[in-house]
């Protein structure tokens, strides 16, 4: 296998803002998590890992700073596994040029991997952490695992496509979109203390949930997306606001869909469906009508082409490429504060039915899906399904749980039998 070590990557467009824009109480991360139907075996796990980060060097990168701009380097040292803890998701930071921006986390037959926004969105963590479980089953079962589903044949040659930045690939450059939008409704509440996290995980039967989105004849996305904004409407209408604002989900669009890329990396854009509250009260239905047409008329390859080329615009102008790192940090969190929570409500991400072979899927149970706390404490939703089994997890930083109450309420109306978890309750402190 040939030597990548010491090489060192720029950040992909999608990852620049994030080490911007983070503070010493904050900054973006996610987590993906398999739960398998045995014990982790530590031992195993700490061999599964080492050869998966010597096939991808995802594994082994860390963060640095440069004059110009933030990069990614080999380190030759793999990220390192340890116990779970009561609050995930905590700050990514650490000595200045030895930050690794993953971590792998461990609870009885749970592996989480966590990843600061700045190395992969969640498809690209998800194909990681399917790739290291495949090693795991491996080595502890003795099952022969094929390479399909996203997961990466570690004896294989790196494939230099799992590294670029595919939004300069796609990216045509004829089109250019307005980032304007009106601001958006936040629920507001009493903040948890900085480095807490409310994570509340329903679990349900992903068929049901199915049935239930095709009765209306959208898809689940397009369901859970218009199911939150109807549970943020009536927060706010019960909040009794002077003047109600916008309810809108940020939705990320997985581009792998639309172009062929194999890329590890952030490879998403955002649109925002919503409903304006001044137009007068909506019925669920009414709201899951205009969050299907919303999706269809802008989750198009054209109309996200010129997302796309204006987020590189920004990056790729010949006077912002020659600016120092401390000013363009300054103009980034001035961007973000415009144009990136500010305007939306709550996120939504899906990754859908995670696909693995038979000869590993018989040792799992289900795969989840968490956001780290946001920057503006909002609560915020991902999803993941393995079989028959749909966990949907809100992430908050506040103490409040009224949008979620009645977001989980709103489907035990329809029938839909939902288990609840929460971390709550110490994991380890």
């Amino acid at each position: 296998m040939a030597d990548t070590r010491k090489a060192w990557y720029r950040l992909d467009n999608a990852a620049k803002i994030y080490p911007a824009v983070r503070t010493q109480k904050w900054s973006g991360n996610f987590r993906v998590s398999v739960s398998l139907k045995e014990k982790v075996d530590m031992k195993i796990l700490e061999k599964a890992l080492a050869d998966t980060a010597e096939r991808l060097v995802s594994l082994r990168l860390n963060l640095h700073r440069g004059f110009f701009w933030y990069y990614l380097e080999d380190s030759g040292e793999s990220v390192k596994a340890t116990e779970d803890v009561r609050n995930p998701c905590a700050r990514f930071g650490g000595k200045r040029n030895r930050e690794k921006p993953c971590r792998i986390r461990v609870y009885e037959n749970r592996i989480a991997l966590e990843i600061f926004h700045v190395l992969a969105d969640g498809t690209g963590a998800m194909n990681i952490l399917k790739t290291l479980t495949a090693r795991y089953i491996t080595l502890k079962y003795g099952e022969k695992i094929p390479a399909e589903n996203g997961i990466i044949d570690i004896n294989s040659e790196p494939d230099k496509e799992e590294m670029e930045d595919a939004f300069k690939r796609y990216a045509r450059f004829k089109a250019v979109k307005s980032r304007q939008e009106l601001k958006g409704y936040h629920f507001k509440g009493t903040k948890l203390k900085p480095h807490d996290i409310n994570i509340i995980t329903g679990l349900m039967s992903a068929s049901h949930i199915h049935s239930i989105s095709k009765s209306y004849k959208v898809t689940v996305t397009e369901f859970i997306t218009a199911l939150m904004i109807y549970s943020f409407m009536q927060c706010q209408s019960e909040s009794k606001c002077y003047v109600e604002k916008p309810v809108k989900i940020s939705v990320p669009i997985n581009l792998r869909k639309i172009y062929p890329s194999k890329t590890l990396r952030n490879f998403a854009l955002y649109i925002n469906p919503g409903i304006e509250p001044r137009y007068g009260e909506f019925t669920l239905e009414e709201i899951i009508e205009d969050v299907h047409h919303f999706m269809r008329m802008n989750n198009k390859e054209k109309y996200l082409n010129a997302i796309m080329c204006k987020n590189l615009s920004d990056e790729m102008n010949p006077i912002t490429r020659v600016v120092p790192l401390f000013i363009k940090n300054i103009v980034m969190r001035i961007a973000f504060n415009m144009y990136g929570e500010n305007l939306v409500s709550s996120t939504f991400s899906n990754l859908g039915m995670v696909k693995v072979p038979d000869e590993m899927g018989k040792y799992i149970d289900h795969f989840d899906f968490v956001f780290g706390r946001f920057k503006r404490d909002m609560p915020s939703v991902a999803a993941a399904s393995f079989g028959d089994k749909l966990c949907i997890s809100w992430s908050s930083g506040i103490v409040e749980k009224d949008v979620e109450r009645r977001f989980f309420t709103e489907l035990v109306k329809m029938g839909v039998h939902v288990k609840l978890e929460s971390n709550f309750y110490p994991i380890n402190n």
